[in-house]
C-alpha cells in the first residue's frame, strides 16, 4: 500500500472471533453472555428520546462513573475512566504510558490483542512464557519493561494468577501494572482493591461478558486520580454514546441481574467441565465463562474444530505456539452445552 504508514507493512490486526450471520447456530466462540442483559438495559434505552442523537453526551460519562464508584467502593469519579469497550482502554494505556520503542511486558499465552495494540503504537511487546500451570515464573518478574500487561483470569486458559503473585507484581514492577479482570466477575476473588494499595496499579473491566453487553461496547479502568487523570488526556472527547451510557448506568443499578447469570454460567461450567473430562480432554481449572479443551488424541483440535463447524456449533481454535491441540469452549446454556458434547462424542467416537 503506497498511501500507509511502513510500519503497518508488519502488522496483521487483530482477528476477532467468527461471528456468523445464522442466527441458529450454537456460538461458542467468543466468550458472550448467553443470557439476555438486565431489563432495565432496554427500558433505559427506549427511554433516550430525540434530544439524545441531537446532543452530543456526556463527555466524561459522569452518573455511570458515580454509580460505578459507590458499586466498587472507590473514593469518588475522579478513580474511574468510562471507555467504548475495554480494547478502547487497552489502546489508551499503552498511548498514555508507553512512549514508541519502548517495551510492555506480558505473559504468554494472552488475549492477542495485546502484541497488536503494541505493534501500532510502535513499541515492542515482550512475551515471558506461563508454566505448565498458566501460572507466572520467576523470569516474568525479572523482565525490565515500561508497562505490564495480565489478564486475570487468563485468556484463553480461564486460570487466575494468585493475588499474592499480583501484590508481588505491584510492589516490584517499576511501571504501570494493568490488570485485565474481562472475566473476574465468574471467578473467586479480583483485584479492584490494588489501585487503593498500589500507585502503578490500574484494573480494567468490561461488561460484555458478566453484564451480558457486548455489542455495547462498555468499559472501565480504574485507578489513582492522578493516572486517570493522564488518561482523560489522551481518550475522545466524547468515547461513550448516550447509548452507552445509560446501558452501563441501568446494567449497574441492576447489579443482582447480573450476579444471578453469572451463577447461571458456573454452574453450567463445571458441569461442562466435567463432561469433556469424560471425553478425554484436559481442562485446567477455569475462573472465567470459558474452558481451555486440550486435546491429545485424533482427530487433531483443529479437526474437531472443523467438523464443530460444519454441524453448526463454533468454537474457538488458536494455531498458535502452545494451542496447536487446543480449542477454547464459550460455556453456553445448558441446552447448548449438552449438544456440544454429544456432538464432540460423535465427531471423537468416530
Amino acid at each position: 500500500m503506497k498511501y500507509g504508514r511502513k510500519m503497518l507493512e508488519s502488522v496483521s490486526g487483530y482477528v476477532p472471533g467468527e461471528q456468523p450471520s445464522d442466527l441458529n447456530v450454537i456460538k461458542l466462540n467468543t466468550n458472550e453472555n448467553p443470557y439476555p442483559p438486565s431489563p432495565r438495559v432496554l427500558d433505559a434505552l427506549r427511554a433516550l428520546g430525540s434530544e439524545a442523537l441531537r446532543r452530543y453526551p456526556d463527555p466524561s460519562a459522569s452518573d455511570f462513573r458515580a454509580e460505578c464508584a459507590k458499586r466498587y467502593g472507590l473514593p469518588g469519579t475522579d478513580w474511574i475512566i468510562a471507555g467504548n469497550g475495554m480494547d478502547e482502554l487497552l489502546s489508551l494505556v499503552i498511548r498514555t504510558f508507553v512512549d514508541p520503542e519502548e517495551k510492555v511486558l506480558a505473559p504468554y499465552p494472552t488475549y492477542s490483542l495485546y502484541e497488536v495494540l503494541c505493534k501500532l503504537h510502535g513499541c515492542e511487546m515482550i512475551s515471558v512464557d506461563l508454566n505448565d500451570q498458566f501460572q507466572l515464573t520467576e523470569a516474568f518478574y525479572q523482565t525490565p519493561a515500561k508497562l505490564c500487561l495480565l489478564a486475570r483470569p487468563n485468556a484463553p486458559s480461564g486460570v487466575n494468577v494468585p493475588r499474592a503473585d499480583v501484590e508481588r507484581l505491584c510492589q516490584s514492577f517499576p511501571g504501570i501494572v494493568v490488570i485485565d479482570e474481562a472475566y473476574v466477575d465468574f471467578g473467586e476473588d479480583h483485584c479492584m482493591d490494588f489501585p487503593a494499595r498500589f500507585e502503578n496499579a490500574v484494573v480494567m473491566r468490561t461488561f460484555s461478558k458478566s453484564f451480558s453487553l457486548a455489542g455495547m461496547r462498555i468499559g472501565i479502568a480504574v485507578a489513582r486520580p492522578e493516572i486517570i487523570a493522564e488518561f482523560m488526556k489522551v481518550k475522545d472527547s466524547y468515547n461513550m454514546s448516550a447509548f452507552n451510557e445509560a446501558a452501563a448506568l441501568a446494567a449497574v443499578l441492576d447489579y443482582g441481574h447480573m450476579r444471578d447469570n453469572v451463577e447461571r454460567v458456573r454452574a453450567t461450567r463445571a458441569q461442562l467441565h466435567d463432561a469433556l473430562t469424560l471425553l478425554g480432554f484436559d481442562i485446567p481449572e477455569s475462573q472465567s465463562n470459558f474452558l481451555l479443551a486440550r486435546w491429545n488424541g485424533t482427530p487433531t483440535a483443529r479437526g474437531i474444530f472443523e467438523a464443530l463447524r460444519d454441524r453448526g456449533i463454533f468454537v474457538r481454535y488458536f494455531a498458535l505456539r502452545g494451542l496447536e491441540n487446543a480449542l477454547r469452549i464459550t460455556v453456553g446454556t445448558d441446552e447448548q452445552c449438552g449438544a456440544l458434547v454429544r456432538a464432540l462424542g460423535e465427531i471423537i467416537g468416530g
